[in-house]
Parts: structure tokens; C-alpha cells; sequence
């Protein structure tokens, strides 16, 4: 394991924590939408027809996640 020469202190990873991931459903309840609508904005982000369609989300198998930070950061930019 490679550490911070500056502080001793391990790296920080980009990756939440399992703590920060938001299920649809509580995505839903943040944004106001429901998930059938982020259900579509995360088609338009695939596709590529919309690169700024709702919060950006993770994909693990078919489950879908979103971090916290992420949606926060969406419903201040709809603001």
C-alpha cells in the first residue's frame, strides 16, 4: 500500500463509501423525481443523448446507486 509522503496518510479514494450510496428509491425522495424518471435520465446519460441528465450514478451488476454528494450536487445546480 502507497501512502502520502507529505503526512504519512493513506490516499484517498474517489470511490463513496457504502455509507454515502443512495438506493433509487432514496434518490427518488431527495429529487423530488420518481425513480421512473431517473430511470430515464440515467438511459439519456448511456446513450449519450444528455450528459447532464440528473445526478450521475454507479452500476453494480444491475443494481443501481448513487452517491450522496452527487445528488446534493444536482439539486443545488436545478436551484
Amino acid at each position: 500500500m502507497s501512502y502520502n509522503n507529505e503526512d504519512n496518510a493513506p490516499p484517498r479514494s474517489t470511490t463513496p463509501s457504502l455509507c454515502d450510496l443512495l438506493t433509487s428509491a432514496q434518490a427518488a425522495d431527495l429529487t423530488g423525481h420518481p425513480e421512473t424518471v431517473l430511470a430515464v435520465y440515467r438511459s439519456r446519460r448511456n446513450t449519450g443523448q444528455s450528459s447532464n441528465a440528473g445526478p450521475e450514478f454507479l452500476k453494480h451488476g444491475t443494481a443501481v446507486f448513487y452517491a450522496r454528494t452527487a445528488v446534493e450536487a444536482y439539486i443545488a445546480g436545478r436551484g
